[in-house]
């Protein structure tokens, strides 16, 4: 019998479970997705602490970078930045270490700068890296004194770790300080005007406080550079040309290509006015350019006129010899105007060259590979580097006038000159002596060899249109009209000999042989009048003793020397007056030497003219008309010498400066006369590197100087002084004490403020009592309004 169905049954325990699993399940995977995010969020955080790291951190040395800086001491520097000096650091031995050692030398010198820093700066005065060898740090203190004893401090303990590794490099940091104000600038300001400071150190200094008057001096830099392109574009820019003539014949054989800027308000500008600018902001090759151009359309205009061509030199500026592509640009300007690249030669100034030989070898190579002609410019003027003559392939050399003038003027720097003159001429390099503004350089590089001058005592620089007409005759290249270009630029008494006397046919040495057993002399070559038309002598003693060929004040000297030469060894010299050719003495090295080989005891000797140079009795007559204290005209020679110019009638215009140092009592009072007569003399050198070789500066008495410049307008004379307060900002250092030395000055010019020296004088005088009345340490011009002091000089 079948059962019947039944219902089955589940225990309540399983229902539960079944109930319950899909929920625990839910629950679970809810779990484990909270566990993911909190995981996710674990490492996005890390991820994200790691990348914020990485943008307040250096990559390479892990130190706090600019923006770490910023962000940590924001608030300081906006609260309380009147309390703090921000200072940045640069240390130019670390790009030499990465360069020349391993990463970890780097390293290590990294490290130790940062122990250095923290040992030094408290938890406050934060540190930090900003850019290749460049770094940036807080200082809780605003005493000037103070700031840098403490930047000494650090200075010297950088330099111990040279005891404490094996590194031989000395560390030179240099660093610029702002002291920022509350509420004027933002934290990302103060330290970009700390990096501009930096930029603008001098190189005798290792510091440098940030002034603002240097930020505007910047912006009007920069400013400057821009405007060189719509400048050129506009024709502000003009090419001006001096000539260069050959030394044997006078003849024209090239010209230099200067640049000027041409304002309608400010009339001309020279170069260092404006290229100083387009070469710290990397503009100046455009300049360059330009005048090349210009150079090659005048020299085409030559060619279709079957003119004579000479070549041009053209100056190349810090930007265009850094240019890759130089040479190419070059050729491409040169193709424009089918000019031959022979027809050009490009100045290179030496100390950009000296900054790295083989990159300048290669870049005279390229120039020579295209067909220039490469030419070393104010060659002498800084370090020069002989060896610099056998590296780089220059064709000529132009000589630096510091040879030849000023304190040059000496036996060593002649020697110094003819050596390198004959130096250059074994290499077969062609020398040029530039700034030639005198009958004595001029006679001098005549006889020392030199090959081509240049200078205001032949041309001035003109332009194109004038140029023509000065350099050509007809066609063809004329030979310089020495004397008419003495008078027309220099206003001074004609020359008594003509230029062909002064080249003459002398040799710079005459050898000559003497036989005292048979008393007979032979010369090499005709030199004096005296001789005749012979060379060899009998009665030799009586040719020295009794005729004019050596002066009667040195005969006696001259058988001195006979004596001293049979009795020593090697060679006797003295300095004698001999008598040359064009009917003058002139004073002559001779040197002698006993040959010990001849059974006679023949005497050979060598006489070298250095009639060029002034001779001693001159140096005494130059000695009583200069200040003994600053080596500047004294005051009885300048009032002579400008009453005289001004009343010869050959200036059309001219200017006569005071200049009265500011608060000189005061430095004598606290430091004593000699550092007072110290300061003197370091005016006198800041006035002499402002004004021309033409003008005359003298020390008018105490600490009051004079200056009559000469053919000089309002504007010109405006810049020059500019300039030279501008030079005057930086500090005066002596022993350890630093200080600024200021000026004042008041000018007056010729013929509108007076026709005669004593009420020019007089007048500069009432211009200089209204600049101390405005506050010293600045210059005015007279006015008619000007009374001066009660009673004035």
């Amino acid at each position: 019998m079948a059962r019947p169905n039944q219902q089955r049954t589940v225990p309540e325990g399983l229902v539960c479970i079944y109930m319950t699993t899909p929920i625990l399940i839910f629950l679970l995977l809810l779990a484990a997705a909270f566990f993911v995010c909190l995981v996710c969020l674990f490492f996005l955080k890390s991820r994200l602490n790691r990348l914020r790291a990485d943008a307040y951190s250096d990559a390479g040395s892990g130190w706090m970078n600019e923006r770490g800086f910023l962000q940590k001491n924001g608030a300081l520097l906006t609260e309380k930045c009147d309390s703090y000096a921000l200072i940045c650091m640069h240390l130019p031995e670390l790009d030499e270490i990465r360069k020349f050692r391993k990463s970890a030398d780097v390293r290590r010198t990294l490290d130790y700068l940062q122990s250095v820093l923290t040992a030094q700066l408290n938890s406050q005065e934060t540190f930090a890296k900003t850019g290749p060898g460049t770094f940036c740090f807080l200082l809780h203190n605003r005493d000037r004194d103070e700031i840098t004893a403490k930047l000494g401090h650090i200075t010297e303990a950088l330099n111990h770790f040279r005891r404490e590794s094996s590194t031989a490099w000395h560390f030179a940091p240099v660093y610029s300080i702002h002291l920022p104000s509350a509420g004027n600038e933002t934290p990302a300001e103060m330290l970009e005007k700390a990096h501009v400071a930096l930029l603008h150190i001098p190189a005798d200094k290792n510091y440098l406080f940030y002034d603002r008057e240097q930020e505007e001096k910047t912006a009007r830099d920069a400013e400057l550079a821009q405007a060189i392109a719509p400048a050129i574009k506009n024709g502000e820019f003009v090419v001006y040309y001096q000539p260069k003539v050959r030394v044997s014949d006078r003849k024209i054989i090239g010209a230099e290509a200067l640049i000027r800027r041409k304002t309608s308000r400010e009339g001309l500008h020279s170069p260092d006015m404006f290229l100083p600018a387009a070469e710290q902001y990397r503009t100046a090759e455009q300049i360059d350019f330009f005048v090349l151009t210009e150079v090659c359309r005048m020299l085409a205009q030559w060619r279709e006129q079957n003119r004579e061509i000479c070549p041009i030199s053209v100056n190349l500026s810090r930007t265009s010899v850094s240019l890759p592509g130089l040479a190419d640009a070059c050729i491409d300007i040169c193709s424009r105007y089918d000019i031959p690249p022979a027809w050009i030669e490009f100045d290179l100034r030496e100390e950009l060259l000296l900054e790295d030989l083989s990159r300048a070898k290669t870049l005279v190579d390229q120039l020579h590979d295209c067909g220039f002609r490469c030419v070393i410019d104010k060659f002498g003027s800084g370090l020069c580097s002989l060896q610099m003559l056998g590296e780089i392939p220059a064709d000529a050399i132009n000589l630096d006038r510091s040879f030849f003038a000023g304190d040059n003027n000496n036996r060593r720097g002649r020697y110094l000159l003819e050596n390198v003159l004959r130096l250059a001429a074994q290499l077969q390099i062609r020398t040029t002596a530039v700034g030639i503004d005198s009958d004595g350089q001029v006679d001098y590089l005549c006889r020392a060899a030199c090959d081509t001058l240049q200078g205001f005592y032949f041309f001035k620089p003109m332009p194109p249109d004038r140029l023509e007409s000065e350099i050509f005759d007809g066609s063809a290249l004329r030979f310089a009209e020495t004397e008419r270009n003495e008078q027309m630029f220099r206003g001074e008494v004609k020359r008594e000999q003509k230029p062909a006397e002064l080249v003459g046919t002398k040799k710079n040495i005459v050898l000559f042989s003497y036989n005292p057993a048979e008393d007979t002399v032979e010369f090499s070559d005709l030199f004096s009048p005296v001789l005749g038309n012979q060379t060899a002598f009998k009665n030799a003693s009586a040719l020295f003793r009794t005729t004019d060929l050596v002066h009667e004040n040195d005969r006696a000297d001259f058988f001195r020397l006979l004596e001293r030469c049979q009795r020593e060894n090697g060679w006797v010299e003295n300095t004698l007056r001999f008598y040359m050719t064009g009917g003058r003495y002139e004073w002559t090295e001779v040197r002698l030497h006993r040959e010990r080989a001849s059974s006679e005891g023949i005497i050979s000797g060598a006489l070298a003219d250095m009639s060029g140079w002034k001779n001693e009795v001159n140096r005494w007559k130059e000695q009583a008309a200069r200040d003994p204290l600053t080596g500047l005209y004294n005051r009885a020679y300048f009032e002579q010498n400008a009453k005289e110019r001004l009343a010869s009638g050959k200036y059309p215009s001219a200017a006569l400066l005071f200049v009265d140092v500011d608060n000189f009592k005061g430095v004598n009072d606290t430091y004593g006369h000699m550092f007072g007569d110290d300061v003197l003399c370091y005016m006198a050198k800041q006035i002499l590197g402002i004004f021309r070789h033409s003008d005359m500066i003298a020390r008018y008495g105490g600490d009051e100087f004079v200056v009559f410049a000469p053919s000089i307008e309002r504007e010109v004379l405006r810049a020059r002084l500019d300039k030279l307060y501008e030079t005057l900002r930086f500090p005066y250092r002596n022993a350890g004490t630093e200080m600024r030395i200021t000026a004042t000055m008041g000018a007056a010019f010729f013929p509108e403020n007076g026709a005669d020296y004593e009420t020019l004088l007089h007048h500069a005088d009432c211009a200089l009592y209204e600049a101390k009345e405005r506050g010293k340490n600045q210059y005015v011009f007279y006015e008619p309004y000007m009374k001066g002091e009660e009673g004035g000089l």
